[in-house]
């Protein structure tokens, strides 16, 4: 593509309002970038200063100057550069998109999303240099304002800019987990709670499932984990069928959720999955044959892994219910009597290689009999678990309607 090809495109598409059109035109990825660079390279730079404002309309001239600055950059590989250059390019752009409407939109996504390509680029070139990354970081405050740019527009709704509310929302929320500043995300969404927005189903299928995602993420960091789950369902129930990988990444946090309320997912839904499966299914035969040893030799073996998706510690507080299955096989092997010795119940841990003191033993049933897992009451004086006449173990698993979510 020449210059001048270029330039009658992009004047064709700004004069139309065609977002689609110049969001192409300003990607640093299209087909057109590499031949574009080569041109603008063997021009001399105030021909190409002065050609661009004569046949670009302001201030759209200065935008594609930048861009062009850009190109340029990244065809020395320099990428530190072409982040500061594409920095300067996002600012340039901000300023034309706070007074345009909604078909600025796809212009918006692309620039924010190659802004942070190119500060991760930019983040490795300081690395290798002994140097600080701060772009990326950088790259998130500017994505905060792409953010803000859509969730401020005050035109009628129809041409609003705030139909890339969530779009941008789950974008940013993705960058500050990726900088490890997360609790950035409050502000967000404290901004979408005050705001007067079109209902999340009014929103494309993509924008709804990466936001609910990330606000379930957010809420499992919290360890509010009721909510994290109705968010996680709500994403993998939206989230298209076809999307397995996506599908995996949300039953990554979904399952511990599920695992330490004692909510084991179907069987058909893990062979769905394999990674999942891979992951989680020691762990939840462990739970299902009340094996702590074996619980505990999954969470060694997969600590490194869940330590790095940040499950680890939520996924071993469903310890107790593998507990809970190996004191449900005690109840059963007693031929089900309604008392029973706490001291059976700690020879049990004993033999599955579980050395706890006898006031473990007693927190663990109290705990059970506190969330619903065991119907019954402890008698302290005699040392027994009095369980209920009538479902003492009430049932947990496949059967419970949160684990069928397809």
């Amino acid at each position: 593509m020449n210059t001048k090809t270029y330039f009658d495109s992009f004047q064709s598409c700004i004069s139309s309002e065609d977002g689609d059109g110049v969001k192409v035109l300003l990607s640093t990825a299209a087909a057109h970038a590499k031949d574009l660079t080569s041109k603008i390279s063997q021009i001399n730079p105030k021909k190409l200063e002065a050609d661009t404002h004569r046949l670009i309309e302001s201030p759209w001239d200065e935008l594609v100057l930048q861009y062009f600055k850009v190109l340029l950059a990244i065809n020395k590989n320099n990428y530190y550069e072409a982040y500061r250059e594409h920095y300067n390019m996002i600012i340039i752009f901000f300023r034309l998109a706070s007074n345009l409407s909604r078909w600025i939109l796809p212009v918006l996504y692309m620039i924010c999303w190659e802004t942070r390509e190119l500060a991760d680029k930019a983040d490795d070139y300081l690395i290798d240099n002994d140097e600080d990354p701060k772009c990326l970081e950088e790259a998130a405050r500017n994505i905060n304002k792409g953010f803000s740019t859509c969730i401020t527009d005050r035109s009628p709704l129809s041409t609003s800019r705030k139909w890339g509310v969530y779009y941008m929302a789950g974008f940013a929320f993705k960058t500050y987990f990726k900088v490890k500043k997360s609790n950035l995300c409050t502000n967000i969404l404290r901004s979408i709670k005050v705001q007067d927005l079109p209902s999340l189903g009014q929103y494309p299928k993509p924008h709804q499932v990466t936001f609910l995602y990330y606000h379930g993420r957010l809420l499992f960091l919290e360890a509010a984990y009721q909510q994290a789950e109705e968010k996680f369902v709500a994403a993998f129930r939206r989230c298209p069928r076809y999307e397995n990988t996506n599908k995996e990444l949300i039953l990554r946090y979904l399952i511990p959720v599920w695992l330490i309320r004692g909510v084991l997912p179907s069987r058909e839904l893990l062979e769905r999955y394999p990674a999942t499966n891979e992951l989680y299914g020691p762990f939840i035969n462990a739970i299902k044959n009340g094996n702590v040893k074996k619980f505990e030799e999954a969470l060694l073996q997969k600590e490194k892994i869940l330590v790095s998706y940040e499950t680890f510690l939520t996924v071993e507080l469903a310890r107790e219910i593998s507990i809970r299955s190996l004191f449900k096989k005690v109840y059963i092997l007693n031929d089900r009597v309604s008392r029973i010795p706490l001291e059976k119940f700690h020879k049990a841990l004993k033999f599955v290689g579980l050395n706890v003191e006898m006031a473990e033993v007693i927190w663990f049933v109290a705990e059970m009999i506190r969330k619903g897992f065991i119907r019954g009451y402890l008698s302290y004086q005699k040392m027994f678990l009095v369980l209920s006449e009538i479902n003492p173990f009430p049932p947990i698993g496949v059967n419970h309607p949160s684990a069928i979510i397809e």
